[in-house]
C-alpha cells in the first residue's frame, strides 16, 4: 500500500512539474544605454525612458513570470561622471521596478563605464539574489535560469569604472568552474543569459566563448542562450543550443522603434515574440 501511495504521490509531482514547466513565460529587452546625453546617429538616449516605459507596461498586462534585461542598461557623458551615471542609473532602474514581479539584471561594458560592478549591484538588484553576485541562477517552474558576467578582461581583472577594453570580454576560471558546478546540480533544461556573445568571431564575441560552448554542451540541458551587446540582433544554432541576440532598444526613433521580447518556455519549443523590431521566432528542442 505505501509504495502505491509513494507511485501516486510522485505521479501527481510530476505532473505537476510537467504542467508547470509548459506555462512558464518572461520578458527581456537590452541595450537601453538610459543618460541624459544627445542622441548620435541611431542611437536615441532621450527616448530610453519612453521605450523602456512601453516595454514594462506590456509586460505587466501580459502577467508574465519575471523579466530580465541583458545588459548596458544605461550610459555615461562625456567625460565621465560617477556620480551621474549612478544618477542615470536610479532612473532607468526606477522605471524598471514598475514591473510587478520579479526583476533580473546582467552585467553589461556600459554598466562599468564610470562606476563599479558594486554601485551598479547596490543600485540596480536581483530579486531574492545577494547583490555582491555579478553571476548567478534561479529556478522558476521547473527550469533553472543562469547569468553569466563576462565583463572581465583576459587575464581575469573585473571591469570597473571604465578601466578595460570593451573588445576584450571574457568568463574567467572561477565563473566556469561555478557553471560546470550548477550544470551538475539537476536535470533541469537550462536557459542561459550573458551580454556578449557566445558565437561568432569578432569584437562583440566572448573571447573564450569555445571553452564556454563546451561545457554548455556536456550535459545537453542547456536548450537557449540569450545575448544582448550586439544591437543589430542574430541567431545561430550551435550543437543543439540556439543562440539568439536581442536587438538593442536604444536604436531608432519611439514610437515607430523599440525593441522587447517575451519569451514562452515549453516542452518542445521555446517561442519569442518581438515587438518593435524585435525578431519573432520559434526555436524547437530536442
Amino acid at each position: 500500500m505505501k509504495k502505491l501511495i509513494y507511485t501516486f504521490l510522485l505521479a501527481i509531482f510530476l505532473l505537476s512539474n510537467n504542467l508547470a514547466a509548459q506555462s512558464l513565460s518572461f520578458g527581456m529587452f537590452t541595450d537601453v544605454h538610459y543618460a541624459a546625453i544627445p542622441d548620435n546617429g541611431s542611437r536615441k538616449y532621450s527616448q530610453s525612458l519612453a521605450k523602456l516605459h512601453q516595454c514594462i507596461d506590456t509586460m505587466n498586462r501580459a502577467k508574465v513570470d519575471f523579466v530580465i534585461e541583458l545588459g548596458d542598461f544605461k550610459d555615461m557623458t562625456i567625460p565621465p561622471d560617477n556620480q551621474l551615471a549612478l544618477e542615470f542609473l536610479t532612473k532607468i532602474e526606477g522605471v524598471f521596478a514598475r514591473f510587478q514581479g520579479d526583476r533580473y539584471h546582467v552585467l553589461g561594458n556600459h554598466d562599468e563605464d564610470c562606476i563599479s560592478k558594486q554601485q551598479f549591484n547596490a543600485v540596480a538588484g536581483n530579486s531574492r539574489i545577494d547583490p555582491a553576485k555579478s553571476w548567478y541562477s534561479f529556478e522558476k517552474k521547473g527550469y533553472r535560469f543562469i547569468v553569466l558576467d563576462a565583463c572581465f578582461d583576459s587575464t581575469g581583472r573585473a571591469y570597473d569604472s571604465g578601466n578595460f577594453v570593451w573588445s576584450d570580454a571574457n568568463i574567467p576560471m572561477e565563473q566556469l568552474k561555478w557553471l560546470e558546478k550548477e550544470l551538475k546540480k539537476d536535470k533541469l533544461p537550462v536557459i542561459l543569459f550573458v551580454h556578449q556573445l557566445l558565437y561568432g568571431n569578432d569584437k562583440v564575441t566572448i573571447r573564450n566563448a569555445a571553452a564556454v560552448r563546451e561545457i554548455l554542451e556536456r550535459k545537453g540541458q542547456v536548450k537557449c542562450v540569450f545575448h544582448g551587446h550586439d544591437h543589430k540582433g542574430g541567431y545561430q544554432q550551435i550543437n543543439g543550443i540556439h543562440y539568439y541576440t536581442l536587438k538593442g532598444m536604444i536604436e531608432g526613433n519611439f514610437p515607430e522603434s523599440n525593441s522587447f521580447a517575451i519569451v514562452t518556455l515549453s516542452n518542445n519549443k521555446i517561442e519569442i515574440k518581438g515587438f518593435g523590431n524585435a525578431i519573432s521566432q520559434t526555436l524547437p528542442l530536442p
